[in-house]
């Protein structure tokens, strides 16, 4: 009995071994899973000129400003144009009522007559005595007191006719006239108040606009590098893609004792006058032109040790390479040495990655919108002709 049982156990093991090829699982068993390689976004190396530039916020401002008062003591009589207006060099602005000028005016005008009299009976008596001096009837002191008394009368005709020629100016100054081309920036005053020197009220603010003027700071390192005659331009707030040219026309003589910087005022044609001052934005001078530089994305900077790195791409393999780089415009960079105009480097799944690396490529796709991009990597930040800022 004993001996059947262990021939049955015997056959039922056997029996197992025998199927369990067929009964493990059905079919072929599973290998190791392979992760496949990390899937990177490449672009080109390009080529092109950068402007390098000195960049700095800036406001526009009229190219002349004038604030027009009146010099006569007087009561505001009419103001001729408003704010808006456009306004000439010589037209009448503004008319002023004087206070006693005319009263003066008329006095003096008396006092010249009165004097002009005795002035003529001054002369009529020093001719009746040079012709009865030979006689001697007229001694020499009475010959002499005569021609003294044309004398002193002649002086007095010239003081009271520059009087009244200073009177007659002041009056005139009552009609107040443009100095200037350009419009009516501000109106201070309404007829009835009291203007002049005692008053000091400015009346309107003249502003001369067909060109502006802007001022953009720049530091010492960059200053060697500006002149007069230097090609510069603005883009304003307001006016967003648009890019308005002008030129550097001097220069401070020296530097801000407190920012370091020396102010550079650029001239910016305004014909059409749709610039006005006031706007806000920013400016920027050319100070070199490094033609044919080659130029990649801030996105495929790697950093260390304060030394810049990119990852280039070799084959299906990557390769880390140190770069110098030249002038840093934000969203992308000059490189001076390192790369070659062409070579493709990673601008996105840098992470993880070493030199030899595989990895899987996406060419010309921009990394966080998935949109398309140009060959050579070009956005909205480096599209034509690059610049740069010191």
């Amino acid at each position: 009995m004993t001996r059947l049982t262990r021939h049955g156990l015997l056959f039922t093991g056997v029996v197992l071994l025998a199927c369990l090829p067929a009964c493990g699982g059905g079919g072929k068993s599973k290998g190791p899973r392979v992760r496949p390689p990390p899937l990177v976004s490449v672009v080109k190396v390009s080529s092109r000129d950068v402007d390098v530039e000195a960049r700095a916020p800036v406001d526009l401002r009229p190219l002349a400003q004038a604030d027009i008062s009146s010099k006569t003591l007087g009561y505001l009589d009419a103001v001729l144009v408003d704010r808006g207006d456009r306004v000439k060099r010589g037209q009448l602005l503004a008319l002023v009522r004087p206070s006693d000028l005319p009263d003066q005016l008329a006095a003096l005008r008396g006092t010249l007559a009165q004097t002009q009299a005795n002035l003529a009976l001054a002369r009529a008596n020093a001719s009746r005595a040079r012709q009865l001096a030979p006689s001697g009837v007229v001694s020499q002191q009475e010959l002499e007191n005569t021609s003294g008394a044309v004398a002193s009368g002649e002086a007095n005709e010239a003081a009271i006719k520059s009087q009244i020629g200073a009177i007659a100016t002041r009056l005139g100054e009552t009609r107040i006239h443009s100095p200037i081309d350009g419009y009516v920036w501000q109106r201070r005053l309404d007829p009835g108040a009291l203007v002049g020197q005692a008053s000091g009220g400015v009346i309107l603010t003249l502003v001369q606009i067909d060109s502006l003027r802007t001022f953009i700071s720049v530091n010492e390192r960059q200053a060697g590098g500006v002149r007069v005659g230097k090609a510069a331009y603005v883009e304003l707030d307001a006016m967003p893609g648009r890019r308005f040219e002008g030129k550097v026309v001097r220069l401070a003589p020296g530097f801000d004792p407190t920012t370091r910087t020396l102010d550079v005022e650029v001239r910016i044609p305004n014909p059409n006058g749709e610039l006005r001052p006031g706007m806000y934005g920013r400016g920027a001078i050319v100070l070199e032109t490094h033609p044919r530089a080659a130029v990649i994305s801030a996105n495929a900077i790697q950093i260390a040790n304060d030394r810049k790195y990119v990852f280039v791409l070799n084959g299906n393999a990557v390769q880390r390479r140190e770069i110098t780089c030249g002038f840093d415009a934000g969203s992308w960079l000059e490189v001076t040495k390192g790369l070659a105009v062409g070579e493709q480097v990673v601008t996105a799944g840098a992470d993880g990655l070493a030199t030899g690396t595989k990895v899987r490529v996406s060419r010309n796709v921009d990394p966080y919108s998935g949109e398309k991009v140009a060959e050579d990597g070009r956005d909205g930040g480096t599209g034509g002709a690059a610049r740069g800022k010191l």
